[in-house]
């Protein structure tokens, strides 16, 4: 079952895929990129700041042990055996404080600075022993187990090519003193560290791009997988529809109870109807409430002949309306017309005038 719902996860995860996994704190962290920036950064800081210390910590070891016989056993003379300890302690500050900082910000920037306090909780599935089992032989440690011997063997034979180059140069180091023999240790080790820092950044590049690889591969969907995304995201379409049909169906209520109100019903006169309405003295210009062509066009006739509402036929006029939207003003071209016809419609409206009183 397992193998045949990963042959059906085809699709590249999408973007609202990987922000749930983000949020669950699912992120490609390399820790061989880890290890580089943290490699890169002691270095650096030992390389700055090394030298000056190391020389300063050679004089006073030089000076501590040419007088190891007489040394002072008092206040004083521990004082000094306490500083060259502090120097020598002092030399692994830098170096250590650079691949802490080093290492924060690298995991920072991976993660996107994602801080995912769900991580730190205790999870008791871990502690099942079948499930660690799991973990030791599963794909995953195999995986690990191989990249961390490929590591080790590309370690051993950087630094065999290392340390074979200067097996010779450490044979006739027997006439060094000491400034000459921490100097050439010191190039030892930072040529160990140049050529570890190269393995390693080889190393990185492969291990991240294999990460994001198996971080986009875990969370590839299947098709039905994005239609079921969709469907949250955006809704049923058959709920949708239902929803846009009542909706036009509310709307058309309301329009037609507009037509009972209008002032004229300017008719094609059978395949169109649009009804204006505008209040004697009001602002603005005549307003669309309601259009309609064919069997729509028909219920506003009825509608407005059952309340009385005046019908004009003008077919130019009722095709020109009918573009308008319901409850905007008519354009300004057909002010003219407009108000003719309603000019007249009032006029019917009036009424006739009566006999003279009798004296």
């Amino acid at each position: 079952m397992a193998d045949s719902d990963k042959e059906d996860r085809t699709e590249a995860p999408s973007a609202r895929r990987l922000e749930t996994a983000r949020g669950e704190g699912q992120v490609a962290i390399s820790r061989e990129l880890q290890s580089l920036t943290v490699l890169g950064c002691a270095l650096t800081a030992m390389a700055m700041t090394g030298p000056a210390q190391v020389t300063h910590l050679v004089v006073r070891t030089r000076h501590l042990m040419e007088g190891i016989g007489t040394i002072d056993l008092s206040a004083g003379g521990l004082a000094e055996v306490h500083k060259s300890l502090i120097l020598a302690a002092g030399l692994a500050g830098p170096p250590v404080l650079a691949a802490v900082v080093g290492g924060a910000a690298i995991t920072l920037l991976q993660t996107g600075f994602l801080l995912h306090p769900g991580a730190l909780m205790p999870q008791p599935g871990r502690l099942s022993p079948m499930r660690g089992i799991k973990r030791i032989f599963g794909g995953d440690n195999a995986v690990e187990t191989l990249k961390a011997l490929v590591k080790l063997l590309a370690f051993v034979l950087a630094l065999y090519h290392v340390l074979g180059g200067l097996w010779p140069v450490f044979l006739s180091s027997t006439g060094w003193d000491a400034g000459t023999l921490a100097e050439r240790t010191a190039r030892l080790v930072l040529h160990a560290m140049l050529m570890l820092l190269a393995v390693q950044g080889g190393i990185a590049v492969l291990d991240t791009a294999w990460v994001r690889y198996r971080h986009t591969s875990r969370l590839r969907m299947s098709r039905q997988d994005l239609r079921d995304e969709h469907r949250q995201s955006e809704g049923d379409p058959h709920v949708k529809g239902r929803i846009r049909q009542l909706r036009r169906q509310r709307a058309k209520r309301r329009m037609m109870d507009s037509v009972k109100t209008a002032t004229v019903i300017i008719t094609n006169p059978t395949h169109y109807a649009v009804a204006l309405a505008y209040e004697n003295g009001g602002k603005g210009a005549p307003k669309v409430v309601a259009k309609g062509v064919d069997e729509l066009a028909a219920r506003i006739r009825e509608m407005a002949l059952d309340h009385k509402v005046p019908l004009v036929a003008n077919p130019p006029l009722a095709r020109a309306l009918y573009t308008v939207p319901l409850d905007a003003e008519i354009p300004r071209e057909h002010f003219q017309v407009v108000a003719g016809i309603i000019a007249y419609v009032w006029r019917l409206k009036r009424p006739p005038p009566g006999p003279p009183p009798l004296r």
